[in-house]
Formats: structure tokens, sequence, C-alpha cells
């Protein structure tokens, strides 16, 4: 099952919204006024003879009445104009336009609407021109504060990405047609696309002639096609049957495969520090013209780079804790190095989150004390406050957890007697599920 979700590589983070409001005092609070928000990002626009694109204001209320935004469209002359839904209301240079119509409320009540605006450059505005789009969110009761976002002219030809699928239900040893495509987004044809992926660990993608493979960071597959052609503005095409892809046994949990299209003429040198190489190969990757062409680009599709998402994969590991045993007596100091092995086949990945891909816990025998610790260590318990003992927590260093490696750091104990318990080395979350054998995920720590 394939499911389709709005997505932006490189978005704004929201927290960068304007956010306006009054905060009711105790002898105002049954007039508070609400709250309300609303974010534009800057936009890149073709120069005139190009598609035009969308730009999408954010807008959401909490208990206000009335919200809305105001567009200032002084700061475009020259470079570009801007057209609205037949909902906004223009006088002159200045827009008003209402929550949409569309807008739905979220879980904790906030009503989220969109206002898409479509930006064109105005014949003349050369490459790189640049203008901007103030914009003021208002409720009643709520004076807004003005904002504005940058709209540059690029000239030449350009593409973006139309792909954003996540899928479900997908196993180690299936063989996924992954979706590529993409729109001529520039004011002239493209002369060549070229096409560049990144497959994280444990996706295997197929071999084609006219494809380059070298081996990426945190064991990674960076590919790397040229397409011949002439790719007309506004005109999409599409990989038929799409890029083949394997699913190998090292693929485990979440992978995002992220694709960048390029006209050729244009395109960026190739990945740093990547060896690239042909393999043997049967077939040649195209890209077929699909559907008519597009006079807007929507605001889901602005950027070069897209996502084909897989989700959870159930795969197929095992990752071992490594206890250790010491000998000593009262006042020595010992080492005894501790962590964990896996055992594969699957490799838990942190790189989509930039998360670590491992983490264990070392509980330090009875009897001792922790004199030097390893870096990338960090206590809880004892003198903290927390109830029960000392516990260390380690964390693998980068974004891989590779079949067979194993991880150990040393700690250095001090024997301050009487020595009890044994100490012990355990996985205290097992990412990304519990692995294929709970039993061997804690070891005894001993001194004798």
């Amino acid at each position: 099952m394939r499911v389709t979700r709005t997505f932006q590589v490189g978005a704004a983070a929201l927290a960068a919204a304007t956010l306006v409001g009054l905060a009711a005092s105790p002898a105002s609070a049954e007039t508070d006024p609400g709250r309300v928000s609303g974010w534009l990002s800057d936009t890149t626009i073709g120069a005139a003879g190009a598609p035009g694109r969308t730009a999408a204001l954010d807008l959401s209320s909490s208990g206000a009445t009335g919200p809305r935004v105001v567009f200032d469209l002084n700061g475009l002359a020259g470079v570009a104009t801007a057209a609205f839904p037949d909902w906004c209301v223009t006088a002159t240079a200045q827009v008003t336009c209402p929550m949409p119509p569309t807008a739905t409320p979220d879980e904790f009540g906030t009503l989220n609407g969109t206002v898409p605006v479509v930006l064109r450059a105005v014949p003349g505005a050369a490459d790189g021109a640049a203008g901007t789009i103030g914009y003021t969110v208002l409720a009643d009761g709520i004076d807004g504060e003005a904002q504005q976002a940058t709209v540059s002219v690029h000239a030449g030809p350009d593409a973006v990405s139309l792909v954003n699928e996540y899928v479900d239900d997908v196993d180690t040893g299936d063989t996924l047609d992954m979706q590529v495509a993409l729109t001529s987004a520039g004011n002239v044809a493209a002369s060549g696309i070229r096409l560049t992926f990144r497959f994280p660990v444990g996706l295997e993608p197929a071999a084609y002639r006219n494809c380059r493979y070298g081996a990426g960071g945190q064991l990674s597959t960076i590919v790397v096609c040229a397409i011949p052609g002439t790719f007309s503005p506004g005109l999409s095409y599409q990989v038929p049957g799409g890029f083949a892809t394997t699913v190998g046994p090292a693929a485990i949990g979440d992978k995002r495969i992220v694709q960048t299209v390029e006209p050729a003429t244009t395109a960026g040198p190739p990945p740093a520090g990547v060896v690239l190489e042909r393999r043997p190969a049967d077939r040649t990757l195209r890209l077929r013209q699909v559907g008519a062409a597009v006079d807007v680009i929507s605001a889901e599709h602005q950027y070069p780079s897209g996502q084909y998402y897989l989700r959870d994969i159930p795969g197929a590991f095992d990752v071992v804790a490594l206890g250790a045993a010491a000998t000593g007596s009262v006042g020595d100091t010992v080492t005894v190095r501790v962590g964990f092995r896996n055992d594969g086949p699957g490799v838990p990945d942190g790189t989509i989150s930039g998360g670590d891909p491992g983490q264990f816990a070392f509980v330090p025998p009875a009897g001792t004390v922790v004199a030097n610790w390893p870096t990338g260590c960090s206590s809880m318990g004892g003198e903290d406050g927390f109830e029960g003992p000392v516990t260390w927590y380690c964390t693998k260093p980068g974004g891989v957890f590779a079949a067979g490696e194993t991880f150990l750091v040393g700690f250095d104990l001090r024997i301050d007697g009487p020595l009890g318990a044994p100490g012990e080395v355990r996985i205290p979350y097992s990412y990304p599920r519990v692995d294929d054998d709970p039993t061997n995920d804690s070891a005894p720590v001993t001194i004798s």
C-alpha cells in the first residue's frame, strides 16, 4: 500500500512562524482574543516563460475571531506578480485573505489552513533579481507584526522533483519499483537531466548502463545517472516502471531514499569523496513525458530533492551485550572493557533522524567505584537522587551499527570492597525494535 503525503525538503521550521496574540490579564480573561500565527517561506521562481510557482502561507488560529493575513505586494514591483484565491480581497497592492474555507482543526483544536500564492516573474526580470512580499497575520483584537518573504528570479533550465512517496508492508527480499518523476521548471528547456540518489544501508539499487555507483558515508550507496534528451518547460517526466530497488537483509526500520533532479548543464559537482564506477548492466534508465504541460507548479513540488520512504521494515537482527571479568584486591584499580556486538544481519540505522544507532547500560559490580570513564558515557542514579545503583549509559557514535561490528569501551574501577553482586551490561532499549534474541541482551561484569 502506497500513501503520498505533503513533504517539502528543506522547508523552514514551524518554530520560526510569526506568533501574535494578547495574554489576558486576570481581569480580562473572559475577553482573551486568542492566538494567530502564519509563515511564508522564501521562494525562487523561473524567469518569464517558466511555469508559475506556488508559495503557501500556513495560517493557524487558536480561539481567535476573524483570523486573516494581509499581504503587501509593493516589494514585488519589477520582479514578480502574485495571484491569490478568489476568496481573498484585493485593494491595489494589498490583498487580504481570511482563514481558508478548507481549514481543519488539529487534535488540540487549533484551526490550520493554507493560503496559496502563485508567483510569476515579470517580463524583463533578470537572473538574480529579488523582491519581497510582505504579510501581517491579524485577528479581531490582535495587532500583528509585519513580516516578509523573499522572492528571487532564476533564469535558465531548472527541475523540481515530484516524488514524496511513503511505502508500507515492505520486507527483506522484496523488489520495489521506486518512483522517479520531475517537472522541467525553468524558462528554457533542459538539455539532459542528472539524477542523484542516496540509498541507505540495506537497500540495493539495480544496475543501469547510464548510471554510476559509489560507496557513500554510513554504508550508503550513491548513484548518479545521466539522462539525455530535451526537457521542455512545464512538462513532467517519469521513469517508466520505476527504478528497481531490492530490500536486502541489512535493511531494518525506516529507510529514506533521497533523489535529486538537476539540469545536466547546470548540475553541481558529484558528491564529494565518492568514487563512482559503472556496473555491468543490460538496461538503460530513461525518462518519459507524462501528461500535458502545467502552467503552475503546486506548493507540494518546489524543490529539486524528493524522498521515497520505506516504513517499519521488520528485518532480522540480534544485538548482543558483552560483559567482562577482572581480578584485583581492595585498593586496586582495574579496567574492564564492556559493550555490545551486532550479530546482524540487520543494521540499526540512525541516519534518518540524525540519532545514534545503539546504546548500552553498564552497572558496576558492588564494592567498586568508577574512577575513570570513556567519552560518550554518562551516569545516572546514586548521588543524583535516582533510585537504584549508579548506571552508566554509553552511546555508539556514528549513524549505523554494522553487522558483525563490536563496540567496546573501557571503565577504570577502583575496588573499595567488600565485593558483592556482579555488575551488568544490558541493552536498555532495542533500536529500531526488540531484537530476535532478547536472552543475550544482558551480560555479567565480575571482579574476583
